[in-house]
């Protein structure tokens, strides 16, 4: 029995298992036993998760995706946990219903949550289905959150409904329009959403901020300061991208730590006054590209924004005040 054979075998017996368990098992080292998952993956007889245990996925065989459900806990952070068990209950969770870190979280769960693309007077939503869910539920929940009242199974008027996960059976929604989207339909672009409003200062009103936070005559202060910070501290740019020239400005930056440097997504805004919407904002930027958050800021905090800091929802970040003078 060849290699590749044994590790079929083993993983019919076993379920989702790590690499370092397959070389075990064949009694090969794990630069092997991850050469020949590899190629089982091209031949598309095996799987490989995007959840991590301990930093590696799972391999696992097509028709085994239930197992991975008891993978969850311990190797997701709370927060996407709780997400993950309420979209277990609900099955069907409609994106507009949901909070920000919700949505974040649910970008994340590749493994588990499906995003589905439903048409409804011309108009898109999102909605977001439990992995495991039949086609004929997933009508019938949908169909449910859309027209709550005189419900029964849908049985005519068939519309196509596809999903961007892998290409399933056609799902049949009643009085929908379902349509499929080749760009991934979880990924929002937040740089191309349209941006945050700041509170302009009519000049017929008093300028009530600017004697504790006067304007600077330098209009380069603010990346100045932005630098400085970095140099004090040793952390080093990777990339920079300016959204708004001397307001705000996005940076992929290594920061030093005591297991050495470590990737950080950088926010500088210089504003007045920063709220929640800015924090939530970057924090689902850094979310996004996979990295912790360090929020540098100008100004001062408002009080929506120190109250979303200290109710610890935002994990992994680092924010900042640097002087704007």
């Amino acid at each position: 029995m060849s290699d590749q054979d044994k590790i079929l075998q083993f993983l019919a017996l076993s379920g989702p298992s790590l690499p370092t368990k397959v070389a075990r098992h064949i009694q090969s080292d794990i630069l092997f036993a991850s050469a020949h998952l590899s190629d089982l993956k091209a031949q598309g007889k095996v799987r490989i998760s995007h959840l991590k245990v301990g930093g590696s996925p799972l391999y696992y065989l097509p028709g085994q995706e239930d197992q991975l459900d008891n993978f969850a806990s311990g190797n997701l952070n709370p927060k996407d946990l709780l997400v993950l068990q309420t979209l277990r209950d609900k099955k069907i969770l409609r994106e507009a219903d949901l909070d920000l870190l919700s949505k974040v979280a649910l970008r994340s769960l590749d493994d588990f949550a499906i995003p589905l693309h439903v048409t409804i007077n011309e108009k898109k939503e999102l909605f977001w289905k439990w992995h495991l869910l039949s086609d004929e539920e997933t009508n019938f929940l949908i169909t449910s959150l859309l027209q709550p009242q005189n419900l029964s199974l849908p049985q005519e008027t068939p519309f196509h409904e596809e999903t961007v996960s892998p290409v399933q059976e056609p799902i049949f929604i009643p009085n929908l329009s379902i349509s499929f989207s080749e760009q991934p339909s979880a990924t929002l672009n937040v740089s191309s959403s349209p941006p945050l409003k700041e509170k302009i200062i009519s000049p017929k009103r008093p300028y009530k901020h600017r004697e504790s936070i006067p304007r600077t005559i330098n209009p380069d202060a603010f990346v100045q300061g932005i630098e400085h910070y970095f140099h004090e501290r040793d952390i080093t740019v990777e990339q920079k991208e300016t959204l708004r020239r001397h307001a705000e400005l996005n940076f992929i930056v290594k920061v030093p730590s005591v297991i050495g440097r470590i990737m950080y997504f950088c926010k500088a805004k210089s504003k007045q006054k920063c709220d929640e919407k800015d924090l939530s904002t970057a924090y689902f930027e850094a979310k996004m590209k996979k990295f912790p958050l360090l929020f540098l800021y100008s100004g001062e905090l408002h009080k929506k924004a120190q109250e979303l800091i200290e109710s610890g929802a935002l994990e992994n970040t680092i924010i900042k005040r640097i002087s704007n003078e």
